[in-house]
Protein backbone atom coordinates (compact mmCIF):
# COMPACT_ATOMS: atom_id res chain seq x y z
CA UNK A 1 0.00 0.00 0.00
CA UNK A 2 1.41 3.69 -0.34
CA UNK A 3 3.04 4.67 2.13
CA UNK A 4 2.67 7.25 4.88
CA UNK A 5 5.97 9.32 3.01
CA UNK A 6 4.37 9.77 -0.31
CA UNK A 7 1.29 10.63 0.69
CA UNK A 8 3.45 13.57 3.12
CA UNK A 9 5.14 14.07 -0.30
CA UNK A 10 2.05 14.94 -2.08
CA UNK A 11 -0.46 17.03 -0.11
CA UNK A 12 2.67 19.25 0.64
CA UNK A 13 1.72 21.15 -2.38
CA UNK A 14 -1.94 21.81 -0.83
CA UNK A 15 -0.13 24.02 1.71
CA UNK A 16 -0.91 27.48 1.46
CA UNK A 17 -3.80 26.94 -1.19
CA UNK A 18 -6.58 29.13 -0.83
CA UNK A 19 -8.36 27.10 -3.57
CA UNK A 20 -8.44 24.13 -5.17
CA UNK A 21 -8.44 22.97 -9.41
CA UNK A 22 -11.49 22.56 -11.50
CA UNK A 23 -11.74 18.67 -11.57
CA UNK A 24 -11.64 19.01 -15.28
CA UNK A 25 -8.08 20.61 -15.05
CA UNK A 26 -6.52 16.98 -14.76
CA UNK A 27 -6.42 15.18 -17.99
CA UNK A 28 -4.70 11.66 -19.08
CA UNK A 29 -2.27 13.14 -21.82
CA UNK A 30 0.30 10.34 -22.26
CA UNK A 31 0.10 6.41 -22.29
CA UNK A 32 3.54 4.70 -22.55
CA UNK A 33 2.87 1.19 -24.34
CA UNK A 34 6.41 -0.41 -23.91
CA UNK A 35 6.75 1.08 -20.29
CA UNK A 36 3.26 0.20 -19.68
CA UNK A 37 2.50 4.05 -17.72
CA UNK A 38 -0.20 6.67 -18.03
CA UNK A 39 0.35 9.79 -17.23
CA UNK A 40 -2.44 12.37 -16.36
CA UNK A 41 -1.72 16.52 -16.15
CA UNK A 42 -2.99 19.38 -14.31
CA UNK A 43 -3.60 21.82 -16.69
CA UNK A 44 -4.95 24.38 -14.34
CA UNK A 45 -3.40 27.54 -11.84
CA UNK A 46 -4.63 25.43 -8.49
CA UNK A 47 -3.57 22.32 -6.86
CA UNK A 48 -6.08 19.36 -7.49
CA UNK A 49 -6.76 16.66 -4.28
CA UNK A 50 -7.85 13.27 -5.00
CA UNK A 51 -9.65 12.73 -1.27
CA UNK A 52 -12.56 10.46 -2.70
CA UNK A 53 -11.53 10.33 -6.46
CA UNK A 54 -11.70 7.10 -8.30
CA UNK A 55 -10.96 4.74 -11.56
CA UNK A 56 -12.88 2.80 -13.74
CA UNK A 57 -11.53 0.90 -16.14
CA UNK A 58 -11.79 -2.13 -18.48
CA UNK A 59 -9.19 -4.35 -20.48
CA UNK A 60 -10.50 -6.82 -23.09
CA UNK A 61 -10.96 -9.76 -20.63
CA UNK A 62 -11.52 -8.15 -17.15
CA UNK A 63 -14.92 -6.89 -17.02
CA UNK A 64 -15.28 -2.99 -15.35
CA UNK A 65 -13.12 -2.55 -12.37
CA UNK A 66 -13.87 0.53 -9.88
CA UNK A 67 -11.09 1.58 -7.70
CA UNK A 68 -11.34 1.61 -3.89
CA UNK A 69 -13.34 4.68 -2.38
CA UNK A 70 -9.62 5.81 -0.56
CA UNK A 71 -6.95 4.35 -2.94
CA UNK A 72 -6.71 8.15 -3.96
CA UNK A 73 -6.74 9.73 -0.58
CA UNK A 74 -3.68 12.23 0.43
CA UNK A 75 -2.53 12.71 -2.83
CA UNK A 76 -2.58 16.08 -5.00
CA UNK A 77 -1.20 17.07 -7.83
CA UNK A 78 0.35 20.57 -8.20
CA UNK A 79 -0.49 23.08 -11.04
CA UNK A 80 0.79 22.08 -14.35
CA UNK A 81 2.08 18.66 -12.48
CA UNK A 82 1.39 15.19 -13.41
CA UNK A 83 0.21 12.09 -11.80
CA UNK A 84 1.53 8.99 -13.45
CA UNK A 85 0.10 5.41 -13.08
CA UNK A 86 3.22 2.71 -13.45
CA UNK A 87 1.47 -0.69 -14.20
CA UNK A 88 4.98 -2.62 -13.55
CA UNK A 89 4.26 -1.05 -9.98
CA UNK A 90 8.34 -0.07 -10.22
CA UNK A 91 7.50 3.71 -9.17
CA UNK A 92 10.78 4.89 -7.10
CA UNK A 93 10.04 6.85 -3.57
CA UNK A 94 12.02 9.59 -5.05
CA UNK A 95 9.43 10.33 -7.12
CA UNK A 96 6.05 11.24 -5.32
CA UNK A 97 4.21 12.07 -8.79
CA UNK A 98 4.28 7.98 -9.78
CA UNK A 99 2.40 5.78 -7.87
CA UNK A 100 2.06 2.12 -8.41
CA UNK A 101 -1.10 0.69 -9.97
CA UNK A 102 -1.17 -2.16 -7.09
CA UNK A 103 -1.39 1.26 -4.57
CA UNK A 104 -4.38 3.25 -6.21
CA UNK A 105 -6.52 0.49 -7.66
CA UNK A 106 -7.87 -2.21 -8.20
CA UNK A 107 -7.30 -1.29 -11.62
CA UNK A 108 -7.67 -3.41 -14.64
CA UNK A 109 -4.16 -4.70 -15.93
CA UNK A 110 -2.76 -2.58 -18.73
CA UNK A 111 -2.69 -4.20 -22.18
CA UNK A 112 -3.04 -2.72 -25.49
CA UNK A 113 -5.80 -4.97 -27.42
CA UNK A 114 -8.22 -2.65 -25.33
CA UNK A 115 -8.31 -0.54 -22.19
CA UNK A 116 -10.50 2.51 -20.84
CA UNK A 117 -9.98 4.34 -18.11
CA UNK A 118 -12.17 6.88 -16.20
CA UNK A 119 -11.25 9.18 -13.42
CA UNK A 120 -14.68 10.30 -10.93
CA UNK A 121 -14.41 12.76 -8.92
CA UNK A 122 -17.03 12.36 -5.20
CA UNK A 123 -20.29 14.01 -4.89
CA UNK A 124 -20.89 16.26 -2.05
CA UNK A 125 -21.39 13.51 0.31
CA UNK A 126 -18.14 12.05 -0.64
CA UNK A 127 -19.43 9.33 -3.45
CA UNK A 128 -18.97 8.39 -6.07
CA UNK A 129 -21.90 6.70 -8.58
CA UNK A 130 -20.20 5.65 -11.60
CA UNK A 131 -23.27 6.24 -13.68
CA UNK A 132 -23.21 10.00 -12.97
CA UNK A 133 -21.41 11.45 -16.18
CA UNK A 134 -21.71 15.09 -13.55
CA UNK A 135 -18.54 13.28 -11.39
CA UNK A 136 -16.62 12.12 -14.62
CA UNK A 137 -13.32 14.32 -14.66
CA UNK A 138 -11.84 12.84 -17.83
CA UNK A 139 -11.92 10.01 -19.98
CA UNK A 140 -9.39 7.72 -22.77
CA UNK A 141 -10.01 4.69 -24.31
CA UNK A 142 -7.81 2.39 -27.00
CA UNK A 143 -7.64 -0.96 -29.11
CA UNK A 144 -6.44 -2.75 -31.23
CA UNK A 145 -8.00 -3.57 -34.86
CA UNK A 146 -8.37 -7.55 -34.21
CA UNK A 147 -10.65 -6.82 -30.99
CA UNK A 148 -14.00 -7.08 -32.20
CA UNK A 149 -15.98 -3.75 -32.77
CA UNK A 150 -18.92 -4.98 -30.90
CA UNK A 151 -16.72 -4.58 -27.93
CA UNK A 152 -17.72 -1.87 -25.36
CA UNK A 153 -16.37 -0.73 -21.81
CA UNK A 154 -19.59 0.39 -19.43
CA UNK A 155 -17.79 3.61 -18.15
CA UNK A 156 -17.06 4.69 -22.11
CA UNK A 157 -21.04 5.61 -22.65
CA UNK A 158 -21.10 7.70 -19.33
CA UNK A 159 -17.95 9.27 -20.75
CA UNK A 160 -19.75 10.27 -24.05
CA UNK A 161 -22.67 11.78 -21.88
CA UNK A 162 -20.23 13.87 -19.37
CA UNK A 163 -18.82 15.58 -22.87
CA UNK A 164 -15.40 13.85 -22.51
CA UNK A 165 -15.54 11.34 -25.49
CA UNK A 166 -16.99 11.97 -28.76
CA UNK A 167 -18.84 8.24 -29.31
CA UNK A 168 -18.47 5.22 -26.94
CA UNK A 169 -17.74 3.09 -29.99
CA UNK A 170 -14.39 5.53 -31.23
CA UNK A 171 -11.60 4.21 -30.05
CA UNK A 172 -7.58 5.35 -30.28
CA UNK A 173 -6.45 2.25 -32.67
CA UNK A 174 -3.08 1.50 -31.53
CA UNK A 175 -0.63 -1.75 -32.63
CA UNK A 176 1.31 -4.32 -30.72
CA UNK A 177 4.83 -2.14 -31.09
CA UNK A 178 2.59 0.97 -29.44
CA UNK A 179 5.50 3.05 -28.12
CA UNK A 180 3.48 6.39 -26.90
CA UNK A 181 0.32 7.69 -27.58
CA UNK A 182 0.09 11.16 -26.66
CA UNK A 183 -3.08 14.07 -26.28
CA UNK A 184 -1.95 16.60 -28.90
CA UNK A 185 -5.00 18.99 -27.86
CA UNK A 186 -2.89 22.05 -25.80
CA UNK A 187 -6.05 23.90 -25.89
CA UNK A 188 -7.17 21.72 -23.05
CA UNK A 189 -10.41 21.39 -24.35
CA UNK A 190 -12.53 18.78 -22.39
CA UNK A 191 -14.73 16.93 -25.36
CA UNK A 192 -11.67 14.70 -27.14
CA UNK A 193 -11.79 11.90 -30.02
CA UNK A 194 -9.18 9.68 -31.37
CA UNK A 195 -8.58 12.61 -33.61
CA UNK A 196 -6.76 14.28 -30.78
CA UNK A 197 -4.44 11.89 -30.14
CA UNK A 198 -0.73 11.21 -31.81
CA UNK A 199 0.36 7.59 -31.78
CA UNK A 200 4.02 6.38 -31.77
CA UNK A 201 4.65 3.39 -33.21
CA UNK A 202 8.19 1.38 -32.50
CA UNK A 203 8.08 -0.87 -35.92
CA UNK A 204 5.84 1.92 -37.94
CA UNK A 205 6.29 -0.39 -41.17
CA UNK A 206 4.61 -3.33 -39.32
CA UNK A 207 0.84 -2.35 -41.23
CA UNK A 208 -0.31 -5.47 -40.57
CA UNK A 209 0.27 -5.92 -36.75
CA UNK A 210 1.97 -9.26 -36.89
CA UNK A 211 4.95 -8.48 -35.42
CA UNK A 212 6.75 -9.30 -38.88
CA UNK A 213 8.24 -7.23 -41.90
CA UNK A 214 7.10 -9.04 -45.38
CA UNK A 215 5.34 -8.57 -48.31
CA UNK A 216 1.72 -8.30 -46.27
CA UNK A 217 2.93 -5.24 -44.81
CA UNK A 218 3.95 -3.56 -48.42
CA UNK A 219 0.78 -4.72 -49.97
CA UNK A 220 -1.09 -2.91 -47.01
CA UNK A 221 0.43 -0.02 -47.22
CA UNK A 222 -0.28 0.25 -51.06
CA UNK A 223 -4.05 -1.13 -50.33
CA UNK A 224 -4.00 2.07 -47.51
CA UNK A 225 -2.75 4.65 -49.98
CA UNK A 226 -4.57 4.55 -52.60
CA UNK A 227 -7.37 4.75 -50.14
CA UNK A 228 -5.70 7.72 -48.88
CA UNK A 229 -6.02 6.05 -45.98
CA UNK A 230 -3.85 7.73 -42.94
CA UNK A 231 -2.24 4.89 -42.19
CA UNK A 232 -0.45 5.55 -45.14
CA UNK A 233 0.73 9.18 -44.50
CA UNK A 234 4.03 8.39 -43.65
CA UNK A 235 5.17 12.16 -43.46
CA UNK A 236 1.74 12.42 -41.29
CA UNK A 237 1.21 15.67 -43.65
CA UNK A 238 -2.47 14.92 -44.41
CA UNK A 239 -1.10 14.45 -48.10
CA UNK A 240 -0.74 11.18 -50.16
CA UNK A 241 2.60 11.78 -52.14
CA UNK A 242 5.90 10.29 -53.38
CA UNK A 243 7.50 11.12 -49.89
CA UNK A 244 4.84 8.60 -47.76
CA UNK A 245 6.02 5.97 -50.43
CA UNK A 246 9.92 7.13 -49.79
CA UNK A 247 9.45 7.07 -45.88
CA UNK A 248 7.35 4.05 -45.69
CA UNK A 249 10.21 2.08 -47.47
CA UNK A 250 13.29 3.35 -45.39
CA UNK A 251 11.04 2.06 -42.84
CA UNK A 252 10.71 -0.98 -44.22
CA UNK A 253 14.04 -1.24 -44.19
CA UNK A 254 14.97 -0.32 -41.32
CA UNK A 255 13.44 -3.06 -39.70
CA UNK A 256 11.30 -4.02 -36.28
CA UNK A 257 13.36 -3.45 -32.97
Amino acid sequence: MKTNTIGALSTLCLAGATALGAPHDLQYINILGSGELIMMSNTGDEPISLDGWRFCTQNSTSGPIMSHPHALDGIAVAPHSSFVIRYNNNALPGFPTHHNASDIGPLAPFELDAYAISLFAPDAQGDVDFADATLMTDHVQWKRNLVDDSFAAQCSSVAMDAGLWVEASEWIYVRMDTYLVELTDRDNGQLHSPDDYNVIFECRADLTDDGVLDFFDVSAFLAAFVAMDPAADASQDGNFTFFDVSIFLQQFAAGCP
